[in-house]
C-alpha cells in the first residue's frame, strides 16, 4: 500500500505532462505556419478541439493550472473566440500575474474584439513585467498607434528595435503603424540603418 502511494501521484504527474504536451503539439500545428501557409478552418478547427480535448483530461493541474489555462486560452484565440480566451488568459495571469505570453495573447484578442485601449494597458503591464522583451514594446508601440498615441508608439518602437534590431522588418508590412507611417519620426526610427 506505501508503494501506492508513492508510485500514483508520480504517474498522474506524468500524465499531466503527457497532455500539456500533446495540447501544445496539436495548437503548434494549427498555428506554426500561419503566416505562409495557414490551414483550412476545419483542420485547424480539428487540431484545436484535440488540444482542447487533451487540456479537459487534466482534473486536477495543481502547479500547471496557469498554463493550462494560458494553453485552453491560446486555443480560443486561435478559433477565433477572443472573449473565450480572454476569460481564460485573465484567470491564468491572476495566478500567474508575471506571464508576459499571457498578457501578449490578451492584449491580442483585445484588439480583436476593438477595444484598443484595453490592449495597451495590457502591453503597458507587459512592459512593465519584462522592460526587456522587444515583442512586447513592439506590440505595445503598434496598439498606441492605432490608439492615435502617437510619442508613445513611437517610444517604444524605438525600445523594440534597440533591443531587436530585426524587428525593423516588420514594421514597413505592419498595417497597425498606418495612422503613423507618414510621421517623420516614424520614418526615422523605422529606416534601414547601414
Amino acid at each position: 500500500m506505501f508503494v501506492y502511494w508513492i508510485i500514483m501521484p508520480n504517474i498522474s504527474q506524468a500524465k499531466r505532462r503527457q497532455h500539456i504536451r500533446a495540447a501544445e503539439g496539436y495548437l503548434d500545428l494549427a498555428t506554426v505556419l500561419d503566416d505562409r501557409w495557414p490551414l483550412d478552418d476545419p483542420l485547424r478547427d480539428s487540431l484545436v478541439e484535440r488540444a482542447k480535448q487533451r487540456l479537459d483530461q487534466i482534473k486536477n493541474p495543481l502547479g500547471h493550472k496557469p498554463y493550462v489555462l494560458f494553453l485552453k486560452g491560446q486555443a480560443c484565440r486561435v478559433q477565433n473566440r477572443f472573449e473565450e480566451a480572454i476569460g481564460y488568459l485573465k484567470q491564468s495571469t491572476r495566478i500567474d500575474p508575471e506571464n508576459v505570453h499571457a498578457l501578449l495573447a490578451m492584449a491580442w484578442c483585445f484588439k480583436r474584439l476593438g477595444q484598443i485601449d484595453k490592449s495597451v494597458e495590457t502591453m503597458q503591464a507587459a512592459v512593465e513585467l519584462d522592460p526587456e522583451s522587444p515583442i512586447s514594446h513592439y506590440n505595445l508601440a503598434c496598439y498606441c498607434s492605432l490608439n492615435h498615441q502617437v510619442n508613445l508608439a513611437l517610444v517604444h518602437l524605438s525600445f523594440a528595435l534597440d533591443l531587436n534590431p530585426e524587428y525593423r522588418d516588420k514594421v514597413a508590412c505592419e498595417s497597425d503603424f498606418d495612422p503613423i507611417r507618414d510621421n517623420p519620426r516614424f520614418i526615422s526610427i523605422s529606416s534601414v540603418h547601414v
